[in-house]
């Protein structure tokens, strides 16, 4: 009788010790992920989760990594973007426009800065700040043009199904976005080429070394840098530039994080 007393007391003492250390353990996770720079308190539980899961990575990973919604798959648990965010509006694999948004403020864009003999639209802000960024590069010897600006949901459908017919689903979303999922669609994305040098690798170019030292300058970003595909679901794209203002740009800029992480910790969790 007194073994089974000492038994089960042993027991109850073991079961106490695991909630005990799992508790400290879980206490000191929370403490660890409210000093992480962009700590956002209504995701302490999604942290949480994924760490469990995935301990192997440091604190700061998992914030910057749940911040972009990581813990759900590309296109599973979309939200719709917010039309309200104007020039901040976030658009991915997450984040999703409807087919009936049609761009926010657009205005034509001069063939002068047009790389083909075609008509492409983009956000008037967003076309005042490129303008002033051209005439600024062109001085210092520098010419790129536009070669896609606003696209429609039903133009985005098309170039994918395209993309898909040539390499796949799974390729081409690496590249390409599914229509909804497009920045196009707003008009404050842009795609550029060098007029300077004939290449389909802007990274070459004089026009993307100044781009990258100086187009947040002017509100803009280059949205899909190296090494971030895990974050924004796409492959380096040089010639991808982004506007969102200048505030938003120097910050993405001096900080080196994507636009995602800006989105969730200063614009939708403000």
């Amino acid at each position: 009788m007194q073994k089974i007393i000492f038994l089960n007391s042993l027991v109850l003492i073991i079961i106490f010790l695991i909630f005990y250390f799992n508790s400290k353990k879980s206490n000191n996770s929370n403490d660890h992920f409210s000093k992480e720079e962009y700590y956002i308190e209504d995701n302490l539980e999604r942290y949480l989760k994924y760490y469990k899961q995935n301990e192997n990575k440091s604190f700061s990973d998992i914030v910057r990594e749940i911040n972009c919604n990581l813990d759900y798959q590309f296109y599973n648990g979309v939200e719709r973007s917010n039309s309200l965010d104007k020039i901040l509006i976030l658009v991915n694999k997450h984040y999703t426009l409807d087919k009936e948004f049609e761009g926010i403020d657009l205005v034509k864009v001069d063939d002068k800065f047009a790389y083909y003999d075609k008509e492409y639209y983009m956000n008037k802000e967003a076309y005042e700040n490129f303008i002033k960024m051209w005439l600024d590069a062109n001085l210092e010897g520098c010419d790129f043009g536009i070669y896609s600006a606003y696209r429609s949901y039903d133009r985005q459908v098309f170039l994918y199904n395209n993309y898909v017919a040539v390499d796949g689903a799974e390729k081409a979303d690496t590249y390409s976005a599914r229509a909804g999922s497009s920045e196009h669609q707003t008009g404050l994305a842009i795609d550029l080429k060098s007029r300077t040098k004939k290449t389909d690798y802007f990274e070459t170019t004089k026009e993307y070394d100044w781009l990258l030292k100086n187009s947040y300058k002017y509100g803009f970003i280059l949205r899909y840098k190296e090494n971030t595909e895990y974050l924004t679901g796409y492959q380096f794209e040089p010639w991808h530039y982004r506007y969102c203002g200048v505030e938003c740009a120097t910050y993405i800029y001096e900080n080196n994080i994507t636009f995602e992480e800006y989105y969730e910790y200063f614009v939708k969790n403000k």
